[in-house]
């Protein structure tokens, strides 16, 4: 080995011995620093402002400096060692690289921590400067710092340092807030019905906590409540009611005062345009501070409220402005220009931006909006007359004839009673019909859908709004039920005398689906009546005592609960015959007396043993129902027609005052009337239940036997 070699080699042994030497005390001062430094914050945590603790601070943090510098030195010793030297060198290196990295480590944390210490002491001066932009920096950078150091068990005074610096934030904000409350409000005064907005003249202090408070949140809760205020206590009244504004200045502030004179009324569009623009003359001048380099506050308040106060202006205010008449419509370019000069007044007050939607569009699309008007005056119209009672009625249709009991014209609507509001109803309908047609052209199909509308309303509203009367009054179900019916001829009727007169238009519509959909609803609501009525006729007949399995004595009952049940379809009588058409009246009355025929029916069937006397008294409530029910029909006779049972019903009142002769005569071998109306074993159970076991009765059993 040369000379040079030697002394180099003896220089990084040297090195070496340095390195092991000093990383050993390095680390021990670290660890003595550290928890040097962690007491240091146990003893001031809640003193953070004493003189004394924080020179004591920096005194820490001079150590920790000093110690990062010797860190520094050290690891770059000992990595240009590691790279030039031999191996056996690095083996002897290893270890202390190793604590190298936790020296790193921890004197990262407690540099970290002595930092935030001093952060914390230039907050409190800072503060006491009112510096508020600069104390809302120093807070972001204490955050920052804190949210950096790791979540080691350790290191639990860590913890306690976070809750501090964020309960400084929080106090800060607070602050900031009760700075700004001081400087603006509004305030609500229900007894003179009032809203007062007070701003102090514009200051420097309240821009300056404005832009303290956005850097350090990136949103201001103050802004978002005045917002809120804004919108709830100034614009929706504004805009809802009849208002006046006026503006006064009293001890350093502004005040704009809204007075509510009538909560009835609305104020006149211009009259609602001059107060916006008031309102919005006052916030700019008066608090239109920067927020940062690129917002303002109105612009700031405008992102919570401007899409709410553009649909409101529309539903409130414009709504009212869209023309009524051809007039109205020609003369519409005055209101077009007031809504442009307003949504520029918005657009540059920053309330609204160029994403809002657009009140002057809304209004610039007034052809149709005209026609959405009308079409919602007669649908307002429409709902006034279906509220209108249904029991006043007039006649409609073509009389019953009874040589053409379906009509002489395929077309004719047969003659009954209709409430006038549905005749009202259809003529209003007619009218949007005649000015689609005539006066609005292009917007027939707009304005045939409206018509579709009223009737699908129609289908709804009544049975809601008329209830109780459709649930307990059978004239009101009848009367709807035809409304309904005719309702949807007239629409049939349409279809030719409108629709088709569009087709060389390539306009395609027709009424023939609501049509359709009022008829079902016809059928189901006197349906559904009609269910009611046949399940109290045997719940009625549920009492008649006509169940068991023999019938030794006729109860008071039996026939007490036919009359009722007579009684009943009388009544339905008096106030259906001349409210329903005719097949309809006779089909839904023989329909409850076919219900009555059959109880009575499968109730004597069901018994094994009549009593004679009994069977004489059954008879004669049996010819009750024979005598009455034919009555119920506009002509008696046809009551074959629309009552099934009718004239089992009658062979059944023959079977019970009959004489075993006269039954088997009567069935004449399978051929006879009884044998039409009843089937073999029905017939063998009555005579079994009305004759003893006789010879004779057998004889008549035998012959009914081998049909």
């Amino acid at each position: 080995m040369s000379i040079i070699a030697e002394i180099l080699h003896v220089a990084a042994e040297v090195d070496v011995n340095d390195v092991n030497r000093m990383v050993p005390e390095l680390k021990d001062k670290t660890e003595k620093l550290q928890i040097e430094v962690f007491d240091h914050i146990e003893n001031v945590i809640f003193k953070f402002s004493t003189p004394a603790k924080s020179k004591e601070n920096r005194m820490l943090l001079k150590k920790g400096l000093q110690a990062k510098q010797t860190l520094s030195d050290l690891k770059h010793k000992s990595e240009f060692i590691a790279n030039k030297q031999a191996k056996e060198i690095n083996t002897s290196l290893s270890k202390n690289l190793l604590d190298l990295e936790d020296i790193d480590f921890t004197l990262k944390i407690v540099l970290n921590v002595l930092q935030i210490l001093e952060l914390i002491n230039e907050l409190d001066f800072t503060s006491s400067k009112q510096d508020y932009l600069k104390c809302s920096e120093i807070l972001e950078d204490l955050v920052e710092r804190i949210n950096s150091v790791p979540d080691i068990e350790k290191f639990e005074v860590i913890d306690e340092l976070n809750r501090v610096v964020l309960q400084k934030k929080y106090e800060f904000v607070v602050y900031l807030e009760h700075i700004l409350n001081e400087n603006i409000s509004i305030k609500d005064e229900p007894d003179n019905k009032s809203v007062v907005l007070s701003v102090r003249n514009f200051n420097n202090d309240v821009q300056l906590v404005i832009k303290a408070l956005f850097y350090g949140n990136k949103t201001i809760g103050f802004l978002h409540c005045l917002a809120k205020s804004l919108w709830e206590l100034i614009f929706m009244p504004l805009l809802s009611y009849k208002v006046s504004i006026s503006e006064t200045e009293e001890s350093g502030f502004k005040k704009l005062t809204l007075q509510i004179q009538d909560q009835s009324q609305k104020s006149y569009y211009e009259t609602v345009f001059s107060n916006l623009k008031h309102i919005l003359a006052f916030l700019i001048q008066n608090f239109k501070y920067n927020i940062n380099e690129d917002m303002i506050t109105l612009e700031y308040i405008g992102m919570d409220i401007s899409d709410k106060l553009s649909e409101l202006i529309i539903n409130s205010c414009l709504w009212d402005t869209i023309p009524s008449t051809k007039e109205e419509l020609r003369n519409f370019k005055v209101v077009l220009d007031q809504v442009g000069e307003l949504e520029q007044a918005l657009l540059d007050a920053k309330i609204f931006n160029k994403d809002t939607l657009s009140i002057l569009e809304y209004v610039k699309n007034v052809d149709v909006l005209f026609v959405n008007k009308k079409c919602q005056q007669y649908w307002e119209t429409a709902k006034d007359i279906m509220k209108k009672d249904l029991h006043d009625v007039i006649e409609v249709g073509v009389p019953y004839d009874s040589q053409y009991p379906l009509g002489r014209e395929m077309n004719d609507f047969p003659q009954c009673s209709v409430s006038k509001n549905v005749e009202e109803l259809l003529n209003l309908a007619k009218l949007l019909l005649e000015e689609a047609m005539h006066e609005f052209r292009e917007q027939c199909n707009h304005l045939f859908c409206a018509v579709e509308k009223i009737f699908a309303m129609y289908r709804e509203l009544v049975p809601e709004y008329h209830k109780n009367y459709l649930q307990s009054l059978p004239q009101q179900v009848a009367l709807f039920h035809n409304n309904c019916l005719y309702a949807a001829h007239v629409l049939n009727n349409w279809n030719a005398e409108y629709c088709l007169q569009l087709r060389s238009e390539s306009v395609f519509h027709d009424f023939t689906n609501e049509a359709n959909k009022l008829r079902l609803v016809a059928v189901q609501t006197l349906g559904n009546f009609m269910q009611g009525q046949e399940k109290q006729i045997n719940e009625i007949m549920s009492g008649a005592c006509l169940n068991g399995a023999t019938l030794e004595k006729l109860d008071p009952m039996t026939e007490k609960c036919v009359r009722q049940c007579l009684r009943q379809q009388e009544l339905l009588k008096t106030v259906w015959q001349k409210v329903l058409c005719y097949n309809t009246y006779n089909k839904n009355i023989g329909c409850l007396v076919n219900t009555l025929c059959v109880f009575v029916i499968k109730s004597l069937v069901n018994f094994e043993d009549i009593s004679a006397e009994v069977a004489d008294q059954m008879a004669d409530v049996l010819k009750l129902i024979i005598t009455r029910a034919p009555k119920l029909f506009a002509n008696p006779k046809e009551i074959v027609l629309y009552v099934p049972s009718w004239y089992k019903f009658n062979e059944m009142h023959f079977i019970l005052s009959a004489s075993l002769m006269g039954i088997s005569d009567r069935w004449a071998d399978g051929k006879g009337p009884l044998a039409l109306q009843f089937e073999c074993d029905e017939l063998k159970q009555l005579i079994q239940a009305l004759f003893q076991n006789t010879d004779r009765r057998a004889a008549v059993l035998s012959k009914i036997n081998t049909i």
